[in-house]
């Protein structure tokens, strides 16, 4: 009977510890005439040997941001794939990594910062990650139809080996 008890408890403590997940938060914003309500921001893993990136959106990842904040961001140490839409017309897709402590159950929390705005036709994302592992950088998001034809945000012909993360090549804008 004790023994039983025991690896209940044990059981539960292992189950109360591991789903106290970590705290992220996602602010974004936008401006020059473009909606928050229109931002979803998706999460998950996706892989990098997809054939292209129109798979992105026939992929399992899940809605953390729709027009606001669900609340249910949890990431992984490693590979926390993120993908951005707009109006459902224009995305950006990017890899955030997290290393491991080998301490810690999950990582700490992240803040995560999405600015969305227009130049010309064309609009621009800023991503501002704070936290253990920050991350910033400005891309250009890519039309939704075009996405057949591109591997990582890149025309599949100037793909070369895509990793995804921080070892994005910076982009002239």
């Amino acid at each position: 009977m004790k023994i039983i008890k025991i690896h209940n408890l044990l059981v539960l403590s292992i189950a109360l510890f591991t789903s106290c997940g970590n705290n992220n938060e996602i602010l974004v914003n936008t401006n020059n005439d473009l909606q928050v309500e229109n931002v979803e921001i998706k999460y998950g893993f996706t892989s990098i040997n997809r054939e292209n990136d129109s798979e992105l959106f026939n992929s399992n990842l899940k809605t953390v941001f729709d027009g606001k904040y669900k609340n249910n961001l949890s990431t992984i140490f490693g590979e926390n794939d993120f993908l951005i839409i707009y109006d459902d017309k224009f995305y950006y897709s990017f890899r955030h990594f997290i290393f491991t402590d080998f301490k810690s159950s999950s990582p700490k929390g992240h803040e995560y910062n999405f600015s969305l705005y227009k130049r010309n036709d064309t609009i621009l994302c800023d991503v501002d990650i704070i936290g253990e592992e920050p991350m910033k950088f400005t891309r250009f998001m890519s039309e939704i139809k075009t996405a057949k034809n591109k591997l990582g945000n890149t025309p599949i012909e100037k793909a070369g080996t895509i990793y995804n993360m921080k070892e994005m090549e910076e982009e002239k804008q």
